[in-house]
Formats: structure tokens, C-alpha cells, sequence
């Protein structure tokens, strides 16, 4: 609509673009505001009053859908049958004579079954989920989503239910109701929440029972004590990063992330999925000492990042991308000038009923509601100016002197978590290869708009746009550097 391309708005009806009523009236004033009708098949031409009834009528009639299916869903648990979700271990039997599933119903897929006995028997006998799941992508046996086993897969989370040592329909419990989902007014995401105990409902079903009882209360015994052992962690601690790199470095074999084990001077960067996959997954690299990269990066950054030829592309780049956002902003500019120019007439309009004495309570009101429009665009015209910016000549020298200020702090382990997230803004990631003749090696891809905001601060602001929107890496503007270790 900004750009002036859009004149109507078609739907068959107001319910298909949309049942909040939050977003409708936000729909119908971006429309009314850059001069976009809206038309349904079923209301016509949609005007305030469609807004505030319908929106009103299809918001309650989605509530009471949602209802109406979750008291349906209750009934089924009530009558012992089961209201949805397919865990693994079981699937839905077929009447042999239509040859159609049962719907309700469950029966034990004796295959799967077993996969769910051995991970209980192996948890219950000291083997990590780690472990399990190496082991079972070894033998290339699917997880329930058809690919390789994960840590979360099987340990799961023990209060939402979830992973396959917390599933009580292996004990012969079912469980409903034990989730909802509830849309986040802000996001329009839906977000994930416990219900309340009292909500939830449980029912026996012993013939659906795959784990002996003294399995399950073993497994249950060796989770508890490993929640108690977690709980003794310092959780702020936890959840701080603790190493200027973490989240940057990435294994160059399968992509995945690389995090930090070991103690002391012996801690080293490992690939993730090699750990917790196994070898099926990714075949792992020899361990990165911690102590070794780091400072080779800020070295690399400080020192071969902001090479002459690098800068002098990244300013060519900078260049075509302010005058491609200049483009942007002059067909915003005519928008804004027709919604005007659109107001104006109104307000002549009315002005001509008033000198003629022949306006009503109706036309006051729209010559008000014109005057406060008009306000809005011209406020919005005058903000739409082009900035300008200009690169400082000493970019790298700035930039330099602030990666060595950055290097300064690193001594204080109060700062560590402050300053990883400032490096995140100068690196996209750190890329991990290895070879048995030459050993590691770093590749780095970083973010040269974003420097920009520490060497010229009164250009931040307008600088974050255009760092959303450009990102500079191998071939584009940005040499990466790779460093032998």
C-alpha cells in the first residue's frame, strides 16, 4: 500500500482476511490512510461499522468454535478414547472390513515398541540420552519424525510431558489438557503454556501399557536425582553466556553449531550435532582449544578484517544501497502526496458546505477527521528525508581501536556475556574446518554495516535500518579471513 501500487483490497468475506479484531481495525486504517478500499463479496464496500460488528461477530464465533471442539475433545477422554496426537510406540488400528482407521482409538505398534523399551531399559541402567541416541542413529533406526535421534528427542522436558521418558501413556496414563496455546497480541505467534493441574485429566489404559512399572519408577528415580544435581547450578550463570565467541562458531563438515567442553585450560570447541547425534549425523573434528581461537579472532578482526580493497567495495555497496533507499523513499513520497492531496479535497469539500450553510453535524465531523489526517501525512512527509550519511575516512582505524578496546575487558568475567553480544554484531559466524596436514582452520563472515554505528554515533539510528537489510559476505563487499591455527 506504501507504494501506491494497491487500489482495492477483494475478499469474499471479512472472516477470510482476518478474525482479530485488533488486526481488522488496524487493517481497515493502514487501507483508509494511503486510499485503499476494502470489498467482500458478502458485505461489499467495508466501512467503520463492518469493522466494529463484524470483526466483533467472527472474533466470538472463533472463540465459541474453539470451545465447542475442546469440549468435543473432552468427551472423547471421558469416554476412554483417545482426543488426537499420534505418540510414537502406537498408531491407529484399521477395521479390516471398510478398511478405514479407527478414529478414537490406539493400539501398540510392537516395532516401535521396542525402540521405546530399550531406551528406557538403557536410561534406567546409567546410559546418558546422549549415548541412546548415538547408538540408535548408528543403526540408522528413525526418530518419530523420520530423522536422526536428538538429546531433547528422548529426556524431553519432564513438566511439559514432552521426550519419551516423560510420556506417561507408556505407563498406562493418559494425559490431556496438559498444553495450550494462547496468541501473543504483539507477535500474532501462538505461544506455548502449562494448564493449571486441576485441568488436567488422566485415565488408565492399562492395554496401552508398553513400560513395566519398576522400569518407570526407575527412570523416574534417576531423573529426579539428575534435576536435583541442575538445581544446585547457579541459574543465572547458566543461562549468561560464559565465552566471548558463543553462538558464532559453526562446524564446517555438517553446519552445525560448535559449543565448549572440557575445564581449565583443556576446554575446546566441539561440534554439537557430533556430540549429541553421534557420527551418523557429523563425524566430528579434533577439539579447538578455547584458548587458541580466541584470541586469534580478535586478532584477525583487528588486523586483516578491514583490508584497503575490502573497505573500498563496502563503500561502492553502501553507496548503491542508499540510493536504492532513496528510490524507496521517493515512491513513498508520492503515496503520501496523492493520500494528501485526497484530504484536501475533503476539507474543500466541506469548507464549500460550511461558506453555503449547508453542513450538518456529519460533515463537522468529517472536516475534523480530514484536518487530523491531513496533520498525519504532512508530519509523515516531512519526516521522509533522504539522510545523509557519509563514511568516516578513518572507518577501519576507528573500528580497529574498538575491537582493541573490546580486547581490553576480556580480563573481567563479569563482562564476558556484554562483550560476546557486542562481538555478535561484527561477526555472522566463525566456520571450523579441519585437516589432518594442516589442522584447523577459521573462517570468519562478518558485518561491516554494523561498524559504522561505533565510529559515527550520530548516524546510528539511521544506520539500523540499512543494517537489517545488508549483509555483506564472501563475494559481496567482505573478504573473509581465514586464519591457520
Amino acid at each position: 500500500m506504501k507504494s501506491g501500487l494497491v487500489d482495492i483490497v477483494l475478499a469474499e468475506g471479512m472472516d477470510r482476511l482476518n478474525r482479530s479484531q485488533e488486526l481488522s481495525a488496524n487493517l481497515f486504517s493502514n487501507c483508509d490512510f494511503h486510499g485503499v478500499d476494502i470489498h467482500t463479496l458478502s458485505e461489499g464496500r467495508i466501512e467503520e461499522l463492518h469493522i466494529g460488528m463484524k470483526g466483533t461477530m467472527d472474533a466470538m464465533h472463533l472463540k465459541r468454535i474453539a470451545e465447542m471442539t475442546h469440549r468435543g475433545l473432552k468427551g472423547r477422554i471421558t469416554d476412554g478414547r483417545s482426543a488426537g496426537g499420534l505418540s510414537y510406540g502406537y498408531r491407529v488400528p484399521i477395521d479390516p472390513k471398510p478398511g478405514l482407521r479407527i478414529t478414537g482409538e490406539l493400539e501398540i505398534d510392537q516395532d516401535q515398541a521396542e525402540v521405546v523399551r530399550r531406551i528406557f531399559q538403557e536410561f534406567s541402567e546409567g546410559n546418558s540420552p546422549r549415548a541412546i541416541a548415538h547408538q540408535l542413529n548408528i543403526e540408522s533406526i528413525p526418530s518419530p519424525r523420520g530423522r536422526e535421534w536428538k538429546v531433547n528427542t528422548i529426556y524431553g522436558n519432564a513438566k511439559r510431558g514432552t521426550g519419551i521418558l516423560n510420556n506417561e501413556l507408556y505407563a498406562g496414563i493418559r494425559v490431556w489438557n496438559r498444553l495450550q496455546y494462547r496468541k501473543n497480541p504483539e507477535t500474532d505467534q501462538r505461544v506455548l503454556r502449562g494448564r493449571d493441574e486441576a485441568d488436567i485429566i488422566r485415565k488408565d489404559v492399562p492395554e496401552l501399557r508398553i513400560i513395566s512399572e519398576p522400569i518407570w519408577q526407575a527412570v523416574k528415580a534417576r531423573q529426579g536425582e539428575q534435576r536435583r544435581t541442575l538445581t544446585k547450578a547457579a541459574p543465572v550463570a547458566l543461562r549468561r553466556k560464559r565465552y566471548l565467541l558463543s553462538g558464532l562458531v559453526r562446524c564446517g563438515q555438517c553446519g552445525g553449531n560448535m559449543t565448549v567442553a572440557g575445564s581449565g585450560k583443556s576446554r575446546a570447541y566441539y561440534c554439537a550435532d557430533s556430540k549429541g547425534k553421534g557420527p551418523a549425523v557429523c563425524a566430528g573434528m579434533p577439539g579447538l582449544r578455547l584458548d587458541r581461537l580466541q584470541p586469534l579472532i580478535l586478532t584477525g578482526l583487528r588486523d586483516e578484517l578491514m583490508t584497503p580493497d575490502a573497505v573500498e567495495r563496502f563503500r561502492d555497496q553502501f553507496s548503491a544501497r542508499m540510493a536504492a533507499g532513496s528510490k524507496s523513499r521517493e515512491a513513498e513520497r508520492v503515496a503520501l502526496q496523492r493520500a494528501l492531496a485526497k484530504e484536501q479535497k475533503a476539507i474543500g469539500g466541506a469548507m464549500r458546505a460550511v461558506r453555503d450553510d449547508m453542513a450538518t453535524n456529519s460533515v463537522y465531523e468529517m472536516l475534523k477527521a480530514a484536518e487530523v489526517k491531513k496533520e498525519a501525512i504532512e508530519a509523515e512527509l516531512a519526516a521522509l528525508k533522504t539522510p545523509i550519511i557519509e563514511l568516516p575516512e578513518d572507518l577501519a582505524a576507528v573500528y580497529r581501536a574498538r575491537v582493541d578496546a573490546l580486547a581490553d575487558t576480556l580480563s573481567d568475567a563479569d563482562v564476558v556475556h556484554r562483550a560476546s553480544e557486542i562481538l555478535a554484531k561484527l561477526i555472522d559466524r566463525i566456520v571450523i574446518h579441519h585437516d589432518a596436514t594442516t589442522g584447523h582452520t577459521a573462517e570468519l563472515e562478518g558485518k561491516l554495516l554494523e561498524l559504522l554505528s561505533f565510529a559515527d554515533s550520530k548516524n546510528a539510528a539511521a544506520l539500523s535500518g540499512a543494517a537489517s537489510s545488508l549483509k555483506l559476505v564472501a563475494g559481496v563487499g567482505f573478504e573473509p579471513t581465514t586464519f591457520r591455527l
